[in-house]
C-alpha cells in the first residue's frame, strides 16, 4: 500500500508531501493541485522517456507540466509502498532529456482508475477483447466485466462481502445489493450474442418489467459503474476515483462514501478527488459509525502561496468524526451563503 508521496518542482507544487492511508481525500478549490497529486502517482507508475504519458494519462511534454512559477530544479517524485514484509522507496528525476529512477513500485501496485470522463449512459456497452477483462480508465468495460463475473462465488472471510444474511454471495449479488441500497436498483448485464456489445438492464421492485439505461436517472449508470470497479478490487489495490458526486443525490453520495469506506477499512486503498462536501461529510461520518478507522483516512486541503505555488494542507479527523482543523474556502461556502442571507 502506497504510504507517502513527496512532489518537487511538479505544476503548481514546488515542494509538497501527502501521508496516504487507506482512504485519501484530496478536496478544495478548482486548480489548486487535487489532480496533480494523482497524476504524480501515475508518472511513478508509467514508464518511458516521458512518464506523462501512458495509460493513466497524457498531460503533454516534460516543459509543460514543470512548475512555472519558480522555475528552479527538475521535476521529482518520491515515493514510499508498503507490504507485509517491508518498505519500498521509489523515485523518479525527470527532465527533458529523460528519466534518472531508483526501485520499481510499478509492478507492485494494481491501479483501477475511475476518471471523470467515465463513460455515461448508452444503448450498449462494448466488450473488452483482450485475454483478461478490464475495468478500463473511463470505466468503460465494467459490464462487460460484471457480466463474465456476475455468477463468481464471493467469500464472506476473503472478499468483501458487507451483509451475509441478506445479500446474495456471488459477484454480481453484491452489485446490486449496493445499487439497491444506494440508488434502489438492481443490475443485469448480457451478452448480446454474435457481435461485441453487451446489454444493460435495471430492475426494481416498483416496476414490472427490465428498464433500459436511457430509462432510468443518469446517476443510476455512474453509481453502477463505481460499484462494479470497486468491487473488482482485491486488498492493496489501488482504487482512485475522480468526482464521485457526478449526477448523484447527497443522500446517495452518503451511502456511497459508506460503500467506500467499508472497501477501506479491508485493505483497499481508496483516493477520491472531490468538491463535494457531502462526500467529506460522508467520510467523517463513517468514522463516528465505526465503520472505518479514523487513522487510515487522510484528508487533504490546498492553499496558494502568495506567488501561486500550492500547499497541502491536512485536515486531521478525530474518532469522533470532527474536523481538529480547517482551511480557508474548504467546505465553507454553505457557512457564507447562510451569513449573507440571514443578514449576518
Amino acid at each position: 500500500m502506497l504510504r507517502k508521496i513527496e512532489i518537487n518542482n511538479f505544476k503548481s507544487f514546488e515542494h509538497a508531501e501527502f501521508d496516504l492511508k487507506n482512504f485519501t481525500l484530496l478536496a478544495g478549490r478548482n486548480s489548486m493541485g487535487k489532480t496533480s497529486v494523482i497524476q504524480a502517482i501515475f508518472a511513478m507508475i508509467q514508464n518511458g522517456k516521458n512518464p506523462f504519458r501512458g495509460e493513466y494519462m497524457n498531460i503533454g511534454k516534460v516543459q509543460e507540466v514543470k512548475n512555472a512559477i519558480t522555475g528552479n530544479g527538475d521535476i521529482e517524485f518520491k515515493i514510499c509502498y508498503k507490504t507485509s514484509e517491508k518498505e519500498i522507496e521509489a523515485s523518479k528525476v525527470i527532465t527533458k532529456e529523460g528519466v534518472s529512477e531508483s526501485g520499481e513500485i510499478d509492478k507492485l501496485i494494481n491501479v483501477i482508475y475511475c476518471s471523470s470522463d467515465r463513460i455515461g449512459i448508452e444503448d450498449t456497452y462494448k466488450k473488452y477483447l483482450g485475454d483478461k477483462i478490464i475495468i478500463g480508465k473511463n470505466c468503460e468495460y465494467v459490464f462487460h466485466y460484471l457480466n463474465a463475473h456476475d455468477e463468481d462465488q464471493m467469500d464472506p472471510d476473503r472478499d468483501f462481502v458487507y451483509d451475509v444474511e441478506s445479500s446474495k454471495l456471488t459477484f454480481g449479488g453484491q452489485v446490486s445489493y449496493w445499487l439497491d441500497r444506494i440508488m434502489g436498483y438492481r443490475v443485469k448485464a448480457r451478452e448480446i450474442e454474435q457481435t461485441e456489445f453487451i446489454q444493460v438492464l435495471y430492475s426494481n421492485d416498483k416496476v414490472p418489467f427490465e428498464m433500459r439505461p436511457k430509462n432510468v436517472g443518469t446517476g443510476v449508470t455512474y453509481i453502477t459503474e463505481l460499484i462494479i470497479a470497486a468491487l473488482a478490487c482485491k486488498a492493496n489495490d489501488l482504487l482512485v476515483i475522480e468526482n464521485p458526486e457526478i449526477h448523484l443525490h447527497p443522500s446517495g453520495q452518503s451511502e456511497l462514501v459508506e460503500f467506500l469506506a467499508f472497501l477501506a477499512q479491508c485493505g483497499v486503498q481508496i483516493i477520491v478527488e472531490t468538491h463535494s462536501d457531502h462526500i467529506y461529510n460522508g467520510i467523517r461520518k463513517s468514522i463516528r459509525l465505526d465503520q472505518i478507522d479514523d487513522d487510515k483516512v487522510s484528508i487533504y486541503s490546498f492553499e496558494q502561496d502568495e506567488r501561486g505555488c500550492s500547499i497541502p494542507i491536512s485536515i486531521p479527523i478525530n474518532a469522533n468524526g470532527k474536523a481538529l482543523k480547517n482551511a480557508e474556502g474548504f467546505f465553507d461556502q454553505i457557512n457564507k451563503d447562510l451569513d449573507v442571507i440571514l443578514g449576518w
